[in-house]
């Protein structure tokens, strides 16, 4: 059966690549944050659960907040007044601006764990992949090349989190003479010069991390600049 694969640096990005992160590291700021814990029914396995976490984040600079700081403030003739003024980005920091969201994903792996942040308008390319997945197991042909590791589906963040799905990694390397054979289409092999963190699930490992995933994502949709101020 296929897994789900996800990896990521042992140590953070040296410059942040996600306006979540530089805007929750911004020296001199005082960030506000709004916090959800994405939850999932129906997965009581306490081991699968304590090995991943999402949280959806709403963050706001309180230093240098967006305009306007008061949702019901009349905005600009073109500015619907339901919605908050997108945030600008300061001059020669295009990351860095009063407001963000997305996620924190914690993966823990024994006494190891890692956490990558991730802007929002990230989830819908790695549900699109999850969707793929869906579609490829409707279509037996195509989910046993996944299973045999043909076939593999890939999702790259930018601050450096990989998730993939491929069928289930081999318990010993491969030999020589079959080594192209029962390699998937998805990079296995780590890149000497990174130290990375891995951790493989078992099936079951896909839909909960897909269900956390959507689970955020529906909040982050319903929340914004104004439910963070309290304001809505």
């Amino acid at each position: 059966m296929p897994c789900l694969e996800m990896k990521a640096a042992a140590l953070p990005r040296p410059v942040p690549a996600t306006r979540l992160r530089a805007l929750l590291e911004r020296p001199g700021a005082a960030v506000l944050r709004r916090n959800y814990v994405a939850e999932a029914s129906g997965y009581e396995d306490a081991h699968l659960r304590n090995r991943i976490r999402i949280a959806a984040i709403l963050a706001v600079n309180l230093t240098d907040p967006p305009n306007p700081v008061d949702a019901e403030t009349p905005g600009p003739p073109l500015l619907d007044k339901k919605e908050a003024a997108p945030p600008s980005a300061a001059p020669g920091d295009p990351l860095a601006a009063g407001f963000a969201k997305g996620l924190e994903i914690w993966i823990a792996d024994g006494d190891r764990a890692v956490c990558t942040i991730a802007d929002a308008d990230e989830i819908p390319g790695a549900l699109a992949m999850f969707d793929a997945y869906l579609r490829l197991t409707r279509f037996p042909p195509a989910f046993e090349r996944l299973d045999q590791r043909l076939v593999g589906l890939h999702y790259w963040f930018r601050e450096g989190l990989s998730i993939a799905i491929q069928g289930r990694p081999a318990e010993a390397p491969p030999l020589e003479e079959t080594f192209f054979d029962c390699l998937a289409p998805i990079p296995e092999i780590d890149d000497f010069r990174e130290p990375r963190f891995v951790v493989r699930l078992p099936d079951e490992g896909l839909a909960f991390f897909h269900d956390l995933l959507r689970s955020a994502s529906t909040w982050l949709d319903t929340n914004s600049f104004p439910n963070i101020l309290g304001s809505r």
